[in-house]
């Protein structure tokens, strides 16, 4: 029986190693010392291994599993949790996945530029993904989660993603530990859920993604967030907030010359944090949100890529208690930033790619926006106003 289980079973190992060397290091900023001297540093950009599997069940139904962790090339350290599930996949009826998984929301953040992995400095997630430069943990990956994906109609699928609060008197997101009581109400029962849809079809691809997130503790001590020391800075609620996130992503490939196709990518996403801003007789409801927009071009010459991407943040809206720090009428409106990418990629095999890049970020003079993957300087609150990152690197990225 055992022998007949593993003959019907299949279980693939796989991982990428992405190490790069990257100067970086950061100007203009709004307040004397605040810029950050250069740096040549060895990255690791989101190197991985991990174990995926597979047991045809008969009648369209199949037992699926993944395992996955991070791990630093350049140190030796690690691991660190990525995707992990268990779940049940039916031909006819759909995907169900219980375990740490990649949400709709999280998903559609690669599909707005072609940097592989959509890591690196090269990426354009911390434009994209932040508030003014602070987490909000939306384009993390949920644990405690329940996902369903339907299967593919015509050119159409969807997802729908919930994960229970479980009981926990503190928030129990993947990136939160447990260790903080905020103040405020605690939002018992379901505290995230969200929804996605994509259309996919030859050379064109459209997607929507929703999340929202209740009873965070963004600000909270011991969050693990980078926008943990920012309290008071009027970007993320304190206490047990419910933040929110739409996305949109719209790829297309053409064949404008001989050499090779050209394809285009354009985003926008509105990221937002509702609950108390402020402290003391000062605290009150309010809210803070962000529109980000991106466009991508990538033209192939034979095994060469050449990739041109821009992304722009406007500046935070805000309402209510939350008009205060970066969002008062003083500061509010020079809290943008603007990101231009010119990446280049050689592929010596469908496995093993060399790349080169240069990345800007321009901060306003109240901007805190830094690069997702390998940020000039990691903690929101040591990152002077204004102070602009910029850097380049090259490296090699293989895929087994």
């Amino acid at each position: 029986m055992a022998a007949q289980a593993n003959a019907q079973s299949s279980v693939t190992l796989y991982g990428v190693i992405d190490g790069t060397i990257d100067y970086m290091r950061a100007n203009s900023a709004n307040k004397a010392g605040g810029n950050v001297p250069g740096v040549v540093r060895e990255d690791s950009n989101s190197s991985l291994w991990g174990l995926r599997g597979k047991e045809d069940l008969g009648r369209g139904l199949s037992a699926i599993f993944q395992i996955e962790y991070g791990f630093n090339v350049d140190t030796g350290s690690g691991p660190s949790a990525r995707d992990q599930f268990i779940g049940l996949s039916s031909d006819v009826a759909g995907t169900i996945q219980l375990g740490n998984i990649t949400t709709p929301m999280r998903g559609l953040g690669g599909k707005t530029n072609f940097i592989p992995g959509s890591t690196s400095i090269a990426n354009n997630i911390g434009i994209m993904t932040t508030l003014n430069g602070s987490q909000t943990n939306l384009n993390a990956r949920l644990a405690n989660s329940i996902m369903y994906t339907t299967p593919v109609y015509g050119s159409f699928s969807a997802q729908a993603v919930i994960s229970p609060g479980e009981g926990s008197q503190a928030p129990t997101n993947s990136s939160l530990d447990n260790k903080t009581t905020p103040v405020g109400p605690n939002l018992q029962g379901m505290y995230a859920y969200g929804f996605g849809a994509q259309y996919a079809q030859n050379r064109l691809y459209a997607a929507y993604a929703y999340e929202s997130r209740r009873g965070q503790a963004l600000l909270g001590a011991g969050s693990g967030l980078s926008g943990a020391a920012s309290a008071g800075m009027g970007v993320a609620a304190a206490g047990y907030s419910n933040d929110w996130e739409h996305r949109v992503a719209v790829r297309y490939e053409a064949s404008l010359i001989s050499a090779g196709s050209t394809s285009f990518a354009l985003g926008w996403d509105r990221l937002g944090s509702t609950g108390t801003f402020g402290a003391g007789k000062a605290a009150g409801n309010g809210e803070t949100y962000r529109d980000s927009y991106s466009v991508s071009v990538m033209q192939k010459v034979g095994v060469q890529e050449f990739i041109l991407n821009y992304a722009f943040a406007r500046p935070l809206h805000c309402s209510g208690a939350a008009i205060s720090g970066q969002c008062s009428a003083a500061q509010a409106s020079h809290t943008g930033a603007q990101q231009l990418v010119f990446a280049y990629h050689y592929w010596l095999s469908p496995r093993t790619m060399l790349q080169a890049y240069v990345s800007r970020i321009h901060n306003s003079s109240f901007g805190t926006y830094d690069y997702d993957v390998n940020p000039v300087t990691t903690a929101v609150a040591n990152r002077a106003p204004g102070a602009s990152p910029i850097g380049g690197g090259i490296g090699i990225r293989h895929s087994f």
